[in-house]
């Protein structure tokens, strides 16, 4: 494989306990080599944007820390703790940010669209974007694994 999809979900947390977090250090940490698979953002837009929105962080200053440092997921998660803002890492901030994040269902036509690809019958089943994101990418993977064979 020259190219790799993300298989930390957004739902995994670091010692901080910030969702996503993991997440977006490893989509960086591909990016930056040039090996995230296509398709996948690496700190703009969604999740990603959402999360360094809520930290005070610019998506340029995580971009080159990471591709300069080629940082651990600990070294990464130290560097947010000092360049976040004051107030976005408080306890409730924390909290709300998960709660937000975790809670957030995959909007139309994403999800009919996923659906669809996953071959998941359409249903009045309210899907997280976390969990369609999850299925998505071990489908990826999987699609992946097959076409080494």
């Amino acid at each position: 494989m020259d190219r790799y999809i993300p298989l930390i979900s957004t739902r995994s947390k670091g010692p901080m306990g910030l969702a996503h977090l993991p997440r977006l250090w490893l989509k960086m940490r591909l990016a930056s080599k040039g090996k995230l698979e296509e398709g996948y953002r690496a700190g703009e837009g969604g999740f990603d944007g959402a999360l360094l929105e809520a930290l005070g962080i610019e998506t340029a200053a995580a971009v080159a820390f990471v591709a300069e440092l080629q940082p651990t997921y600990l070294a990464f998660e130290a560097w947010v703790s000092e360049n976040a803002k004051p107030d976005g890492l408080t306890a409730e901030a924390i909290e709300a940010f998960n709660e937000r994040i975790l809670s957030f269902p995959k909007p139309e036509p994403w999800r009919s669209e996923m659906l669809d690809e996953l071959g998941l019958p359409k249903s009045d089943k309210e899907w997280l974007g976390t969990d369609m994101n999850d299925l998505e990418d071990w489908q990826g993977f999987h699609l992946a694994l097959l076409d080494e064979e």
